[in-house]
C-alpha cells in the first residue's frame, strides 16, 4: 500500500495551515475533505462580532470550535448563543446596565482570559463579581476603568487572588480613591496600568507590593514617571519582588543614577522597554546590562535621543537569545568593523543605520547587508528615523539588496519619513519574488518622484501588500 503524501496526513495539516493568511482558508478547505477538516477549526478559532453580522445557525453550527471571541454590544440574536470551549472573551461595549452583556458573560465559565473595555458607571452589578468568582479558570483580566468595580470592590480584590494578569487602564479617574487590596496577590504574575490622569501611582505601588510573585510590569502614564520609579526602586531595594525580570515604562525626568539602581535591583532581566526619555544612556549602563546578556529577549530604548551608537553593535553581538531590538541608530562604521551579530532569533529590529559622510552608503551598506542576510528569523524591519546627521540604507539592487533574499519570513517594512529611497520596477520585482510574506510597506517608494512611488505602490497593492506613504 502506498503511502499517503505528507500534505494529506491529519497530525500535519494543521500545522501547515496555521501558517497561511486567515483569508485563504476558506479556499483551501474546498479542495478535499481531509483538508476541510483541518481548516474548518483554524477559520473559527477566533471569531470578530464587531464586524457586520454573521448567520447566528452558521455560528451555533461552529460554536464547539470558538476558542477566542470579540463583540462589541450584545445583541438580542446572539444571547442565546453559547460557546462550550471558549477560552478568550474580549468585550467592546459602551452600553451602561447592558444586561444580555453580562449574561452573555456569566454563560462562559470556560473563559481563562477576560477582556471588559467599558467606560460607564458602576456597571458591573454584585451578582457579576459572584459569577466571576466562580470561573475557576479564570486567570487573566483586563478593563479600562477602576469604576468598573465600584462598590464590589471587596469582591474584585478577592478575583484577583485566582488571577495570574491584570491589566487595567485608568480614565480620567483623577480624584479616584483606590481602596487597597486586605492581603497579598500572590497568583499574580504580571500588572499592566494605563494611566490617562490622575495621581494614583503611590497606591498601585503599594498594590505592587503585594504582589510578590510579579515577573512583569508595565507601567504607562503621562504624568507620574517618577513617582513609580522611585516607588519601584525602593521595592528592588527591599528585595519585595525578588522574580520580575520584564519592566516597560516610560522614563521622563528619571536621572540615570535612579535607572541605575532599577537595573542593579532586577535580579533578572528578560524585558526592558524604556521610551520617551531625554536621560543620556552612557556605556557604563551597557555595562550594568551585561549579566543579562543571556537572558535578554526584548530591548527597546527608542525614542531616547541620545543613546550612544555604539549600544547597538554591542547588544547585536553579545545576546544570542535577542527576539526585538529597538535602539535609535547606530553608525555604519562602527558595525562593519565590530564583532559579528549573535542574536540570530531576531523577529524584529528597529534601527537606523548612519552614513556618515552619506555617500558612503555605495561601501558600507553592502557589508551591512552582508550582517542583516543571517537574521533569517526577521519578520519586522523598521528602518527608523537617524537622529545624527547623515544617510541611511539605500534599498536598491545596485546597493546590495540582492543579499537580503534570506529574510523570507519578512513580513513588515517601515521606512521612515526621512529616509530618501530612489526605487524602481526593478526593486518591487525583486521585492515580489523574494520577500514573499511581505503584507506591509510603510514608507515612499521613491520621495524624488511621486508619481513613480504611487505606481510602485499600486503594484504592491495589486499583489496584496498593504503601502502607506
Amino acid at each position: 500500500m502506498p503511502s499517503p503524501h505528507p500534505l494529506e496526513l491529519p497530525e500535519i495539516l494543521p500545522l501547515v495551515f496555521a501558517y497561511l493568511p486567515l483569508g485563504s482558508l476558506p479556499a483551501s478547505a474546498r479542495v478535499s475533505k481531509t483538508w476541510y477538516q483541518a481548516c474548518v477549526p483554524l477559520i473559527w478559532n477566533d471569531i470578530d462580532l464587531m464586524k457586520p453580522p454573521r448567520s447566528t445557525p452558521l455560528i451555533q453550527s461552529h460554536s464547539h470550535l470558538v476558542k477566542k471571541i470579540k463583540i462589541g454590544h450584545v445583541s438580542e440574536e446572539y444571547t442565546a448563543l453559547r460557546f462550550p470551549n471558549l477560552d478568550s472573551l474580549e468585550l467592546n461595549t459602551w452600553t451602561e446596565q447592558d444586561t444580555r452583556t453580562i449574561l452573555f458573560i456569566m454563560a462562559h465559565p470556560t473563559v481563562t482570559r477576560l477582556i471588559m473595555s467599558q467606560y460607564y458607571g458602576d456597571y458591573y452589578q454584585p451578582a457579576f463579581w459572584d459569577a466571576l468568582l466562580g470561573f475557576r479558570n479564570l486567570r487573566e483580566l483586563a478593563f479600562s476603568s477602576t469604576r468598573a468595580f465600584g462598590t464590589n470592590i471587596d469582591r474584585f480584590w478577592q478575583l484577583c487572588t485566582l488571577l495570574e494578569r491584570l491589566d487595567i487602564y485608568v480614565h480620567h479617574d483623577s480624584a479616584l480613591n483606590i481602596v487597597l487590596p486586605p492581603g497579598e496577590l500572590p497568583s499574580i504574575k504580571h500588572l499592566s496600568v494605563e494611566f490617562c490622569d490622575g495621581n494614583n501611582a503611590p497606591a498601585f505601588i503599594e498594590i505592587i507590593r503585594r504582589c510578590p510573585h510579579l515577573t512583569s510590569i508595565e507601567w504607562h502614564s503621562q504624568r507620574q514617571e517618577k513617582t513609580f520609579i522611585e516607588g519601584l526602586s525602593d521595592l528592588l531595594d527591599a528585595k519585595a519582588l525578588p522574580c520580575l525580570e520584564h519592566l516597560e515604562t516610560r522614563l521622563r525626568g528619571v536621572s540615570n543614577d535612579l535607572l541605575t539602581k532599577i537595573i542593579q535591583g532586577m535580579p533578572r532581566i528578560t524585558t526592558l522597554v524604556l521610551g520617551l526619555s531625554p536621560v543620556a544612556f552612557e556605556m557604563d549602563f551597557v555595562t550594568l546590562l551585561q549579566p543579562h546578556f543571556s537572558n535578554l529577549r526584548v530591548l527597546e530604548l527608542a525614542p531616547c535621543l541620545e543613546v550612544k551608537n555604539q549600544w547597538a553593535q554591542v547588544v547585536m553581538s553579545s545576546c544570542p537569545f535577542l527576539e526585538r531590538l529597538k535602539v535609535p541608530s547606530v553608525d555604519a562604521h562602527v558595525v562593519t568593523e565590530g564583532r559579528p551579530w549573535v542574536c540570530l532569533r531576531l523577529k524584529v529590529l528597529g534601527l537606523a543605520f548612519c552614513f556618515d559622510p552619506p555617500s558612503a552608503v555605495s561601501y558600507l551598506q553592502p557589508l551591512i547587508f552582508d550582517r542583516l542576510s543571517k537574521l533569517t528569523r526577521l519578520e519586522k524591519w523598521c528602518n527608523m528615523r537617524p537622529y545624527r546627521r547623515g544617510g541611511t540604507v539605500d534599498l536598491r539592487l545596485e546597493y546590495g539588496l540582492d543579499k537580503l533574499s534570506t529574510l523570507r519570513r519578512l513580513r513588515t517594512v517601515i521606512l521612515s519619513d526621512s529616509v530618501h529611497e530612489k526605487m524602481s520596477d526593478a526593486e518591487v520585482d525583486w521585492i515580489l519574488e523574494h520577500w514573499r510574506s511581505l503584507t506591509r510597506f510603510n514608507g515612499r517608494l521613491n520621495t524624488h518622484d511621486f508619481t513613480v512611488a504611487r505606481a510602485l505602490g499600486q503594484r504592491l497593492k495589486e499583489h496584496g501588500i498593504q503601502q502607506f506613504r
